[in-house]
C-alpha cells in the first residue's frame, strides 16, 4: 500500500506539517528507493507503508479496512479467484459429502429450517463474504481482517448493514452479543467449502434444539388411555386416574414412583400432540371430521339447473297453527341451485314430510325449470316412497336423479346447511317468539307462559287481561310467516354472495340472481319447463293397485269407474292428489290412460277422507299416546307404596297365592287395575258411533232409496 503526503497528514506518530512529513519520508527511503515512487498522472510522490513506523502502519491499516468495509460490495461480487482452503473440521466434510450424494436429504434438511435459522445463515454469509473481499483487496492476512472486523463490530463502528449482520449472526438471545474471532473464521471456511447457495445455507445455519417427540414419551400412552374417552374427561380428572394407576402398578418400586410425571409435564405433552391425535377417541362422527382434511367442491363450474340441493329446517320461532290455532314451530324447506346459489323453490309446512319436500321441488320447477339432479340428506322426508319409488316415485317419473349424502356428514351439503343457518334465523328474529341462539330465554319463558294462559282463558270463555292480549299480539299467524319467507327469499337472491365470483370492473360479488342470468347467457343452457297440466300430473302421488270389480281402494277410500270393467284383476297405476280426494287417474302399467275413477261413485257418503287428513289423524293419535304415557308415569310416581302393619293370620298355614292382577310386595299387596285395550275400545266406540250417524243421515235424507 502506498500513501501520499496528503494522505498521511494528521496521522498520530508523524510530524504535524506537510514539510515535516515529507522530510521524514525522504529520509526513511534513502536506503530503500523502491519504497518511493511517482504517482501516475501527477507530479506528487507516494510512499510505501513499510517505510513508516509500526504504530503508524497499524493506524493506516485500520483506516484502510474501514474504508474497504464502508464501500463493501454484495456477497455475489466476491472475487471468484479466491482459493478455498482445506477445512480443518472433518465432520463438516463428511456432512457436505453426504448432502452432495443424497440431494433428497438436502431438500429435507432445507425444508426443516426455520425462518430464524435462515436469517442467521444469511447474516453469516454476509460477514464471510466481506472478510474474503477485504482479504483480496488489501492483501492482508485473513486473521488480521477477521480481528479487525470483530473489533469494529464490538465498538459498533461497522457500516449499518454489517453491524446488523454481526448482531444477527450470533444466534443467541440477549442484547449486546456480537461475533468473536473463531466462529467467524469457521464461517469463512464453511463459505469456501460450499459450492452452491443451498450448501452455504445448510452449512452456515445454526442448529436448533430438537423438541421431544410425543412418541418418545414412554408414559403418554398410559395417560391417553384415561384421557381419550368419549365422556369428555378433563385433563385434571384423567391425571388423577393415571396417577392412581401408576402408584398401584409400581407399588414397592421407589425409583418408578419418583419418576411419575407431574401434572405440568402431562399438560406439556398434550400441547405437543396434533389436534386430531389429541381428540382421537374423545369425539367421533361429524365432530371428528371437523378437524380432518376435506375436499372443497367446485360448484360454480356446473351449469344452471344441474344440481339442486334441498333440506328442511325447523324454524326457531312460534306462530299460530293454521288448523287449531295453537302455537307451534313450522317447518320450512328450501331448494337451492348449487351452481349459482339461487333459491329456486321453497315450501312452508306443519312438519317435515314428503309432501313438504315435493311442494318445494314443484315450486322450483314451476319457477326455474326442471333440474338434472336433486341432492339431499337421507332423512324420512327426503327419501319417502312417494319421491323415490323406482316406478311410481315423483322424481323417477320426472327423470330426476336423487343422490343422497352420507348419514352424519352434513359437510357434503354445506351449501344448504349454510343457508339454513342464515335465512330462516334472519326471518325468525323479526318476531318476538324467536327462541333460537341469542334469544333471551327468560323472556321466552314468560311469553310461553302468557300464551298458554291466554289460550286456556279463550277455551274456557273467560275475558282476556292486558297481559294475555299483549302475548297474543306478539305471535304471528301462519300467513304472516309465509309472506316473510317470500320476502326473505327475494332478499337472499338479490344480495351479494361471497362464494360467487366478482363482477368485472366493479370489485363486488355477483348476487345469485345476477350470476344465474350471467351463466344462462354465457353457457346458453336450455331449461326444460313443465306446463301447468304436466306439473299437476307429475306431482300426483302414484301407487300400484289391483282392480276389483271396477273398484280401486286407496287411503281407505274406494273409487269406482265402469271403464275399469275390462281391467278386473289387473294391476294399474293410480295417480292421486293429496289435497283432492274426489277422483284419481287410472293408467295401465305402460302409462296409457284408462279413465278417471270417482270417489264412491257406487256408494253415497258425506265427505271423502283425504290423505292429508289421515296423516293429521295419525299425528294426533301419536301425540295423544305419548301424552297419556307421561300422565300414567307421573301418577305412578305420585301414588307411592305405604307400609301396613302386619296382622296375625286368622288361620294357620293360610297363604296368599298371587293372581295376575295382584303382586305381593313384602307384607303389602299391590293390586294392579286391569287396563282396557285402548285401540280396541277406540275402534269399537268409533265404529258404533259411525253406524248410528249413518242411520240418522239416511233417515233424514229425503233422496234416500226407499
Amino acid at each position: 500500500m502506498f500513501f501520499s503526503v496528503n494522505d498521511l497528514t494528521g496521522v498520530p506518530g508523524l510530524p504535524g506539517t506537510v514539510q515535516g512529513i515529507r522530510w521524514t519520508l525522504n529520509r526513511a527511503t534513502e536506503q530503500h528507493p523502491e519504497w518511493r515512487r511517482k504517482r501516475a498522472g501527477s507530479k506528487a510522490f507516494e510512499y510505501h507503508i513499510d517505510c513508516l513506523p509500526a504504530e503508524v502502519q497499524k493506524v493506516l491499516r485500520e483506516r484502510h479496512l474501514k474504508q474497504l468495509m464502508a464501500t463493501s460490495a454484495p456477497a455475489s461480487d466476491v472475487p471468484a479467484v479466491v482459493k478455498a482452503r482445506t477445512p480443518k473440521n472433518p465432520d463438516d466434510v463428511r456432512k457436505i459429502d453426504v448432502y452432495r450424494k443424497c440431494p433428497a436429504l438436502m431438500e429435507e434438511k432445507l425444508a426443516e429450517l426455520t425462518e430464524k435459522q435462515r436469517r442467521t445463515a444469511d447474516a453469516r454469509m454476509v460477514l464471510a463474504a466481506e472478510v474474503l473481499r477485504i482479504e483480496a483487496d488489501s492483501g492482508l492476512p485473513r486473521l488480521k481482517v477477521i480481528n479487525s472486523l470483530v473489533n469494529s463490530a464490538r465498538a459498533e463502528e461497522l457500516p449499518e448493514h454489517l453491524q446488523l449482520a454481526a448482531s444477527q449472526a450470533n444466534a443467541k438471545p440477549g442484547a449486546g452479543r456480537f461475533i468473536s474471532r473463531d466462529p467467524l473464521y469457521q464461517w469463512v471456511l464453511s463459505y469456501l467449502q460450499a459450492q452452491t447457495a443451498a450448501e452455504r445455507l445448510l452449512l452456515l445455519a445454526p442448529g436448533k434444539r430438537q423438541p421431544l417427540k410425543p412418541e418418545q414419551i414412554p408414559w403418554l400412552g398410559d395417560f391417553l388411555a384415561h384421557y381419550s374417552t368419549p365422556n369428555g374427561v378433563p385433563v385434571s380428572e384423567a391425571y388423577d386416574d393415571f396417577k392412581a394407576e401408576w402408584q398401584q402398578r409400581y407399588a414397592g418400586q421407589p425409583y418408578m414412583l419418583d419418576a411419575m410425571p407431574g401434572y405440568d409435564a402431562v399438560r406439556y405433552a398434550l400441547d405437543k400432540l396434533p389436534a386430531f391425535v389429541k381428540q382421537r377417541g374423545r369425539v367421533t362422527g361429524i365432530k371428528a371430521r371437523q378437524i380432518e382434511g376435506f375436499v372443497r367442491r367446485d360448484w360454480c363450474s356446473l351449469p344452471v339447473n344441474y344440481v339442486w340441493i334441498g333440506d328442511g329446517h325447523g324454524m326457531k320461532m312460534r306462530c299460530l297453527h293454521p288448523v287449531h290455532g295453537q302455537p307451534f314451530s313450522p317447518e320450512v324447506t328450501f331448494v337451492i341451485d348449487g351452481a349459482c346459489r339461487y333459491i329456486t323453490g321453497w315450501s312452508l309446512a306443519l312438519a317435515e314430510n314428503t309432501m313438504a319436500v315435493a311442494g318445494a321441488i314443484k315450486h322450483g320447477i314451476q319457477n326455474c325449470g326442471k333440474p338434472f339432479l336433486y341432492y339431499s340428506d337421507n332423512g324420512p322426508g327426503e327419501t319417502g316412497q312417494a319421491l323415490d319409488a323406482e316406478i311410481t316415485g315423483i322424481l323417477p317419473r320426472l327423470g330426476i336423479d336423487h343422490p343422497t349424502g352420507i348419514a352424519g356428514n352434513a359437510q357434503g351439503r354445506g351449501i344448504i346447511e349454510r343457508l339454513n343457518r342464515t335465512l330462516p334465523v334472519r326471518i325468525a328474529r323479526k318476531y318476538p317468539t324467536y327462541f333460537g341462539k341469542g334469544a333471551d330465554q327468560e323472556n321466552q319463558r314468560v311469553l310461553v307462559k302468557d300464551l298458554k294462559s291466554a289460550f286456556n282463558a279463550m277455551e274456557k270463555g273467560n275475558e282476556l287481561n292486558a297481559r294475555q292480549r299483549k302475548a297474543l299480539e306478539q305471535i304471528p299467524s301462519f300467513a304472516q310467516v309465509y309472506e316473510a319467507i317470500a320476502e326473505g327469499v327475494e332478499w337472499y337472491n338479490n344480495r351479494e354472495h361471497s362464494e360467487l365470483p366478482k363482477k368485472p370492473g366493479t370489485g363486488r360479488h355477483y348476487t345469485p340472481a345476477e350470476f344465474r342470468r350471467y351463466k344462462l347467457e354465457k353457457e346458453e343452457t336450455e331449461i326444460e319447463y313443465l306446463s301447468p297440466f304436466e306439473l299437476r300430473d307429475m306431482f300426483m302421488h302414484r301407487v300400484i293397485r289391483t282392480v276389483n270389480r271396477c273398484e280401486i281402494k286407496i287411503v281407505n277410500n274406494i273409487y269406482y269407474a265402469t271403464e275399469l270393467r275390462p281391467e278386473h284383476g289387473n294391476k294399474v297405476f293410480v295417480d292421486f292428489d293429496i289435497h283432492d280426494a274426489e277422483k284419481v287417474i287410472i293408467r295401465r302399467l305402460d302409462g296409457s290412460f284408462i279413465c278417471e275413477a270417482i270417489w264412491n261413485a257406487n256408494k253415497r257418503l258425506a265427505f271423502p277422507v283425504t290423505a292429508e287428513y289421515v296423516a293429521q289423524q295419525a299425528r294426533l293419535k301419536g301425540r295423544r299416546a305419548r301424552g297419556e304415557a307421561i300422565i300414567r308415569e307421573a301418577e305412578a310416581e305420585a301414588r307411592g307404596v305405604l307400609d301396613t302393619p302386619r296382622e296375625p293370620e286368622p288361620l294357620p298355614g293360610n297363604t296368599y297365592v298371587p293372581t295376575p292382577a295382584c303382586i305381593p310386595a313384602g307384607n303389602v299387596v299391590l293390586v294392579q287395575e286391569q287396563e282396557e285395550d285402548e285401540d280396541y275400545a277406540t275402534q269399537e266406540t268409533f265404529g258404533r258411533g259411525l253406524r248410528l250417524w249413518i242411520e240418522e243421515q239416511e233417515e233424514q235424507d229425503p233422496f234416500g232409496d226407499e
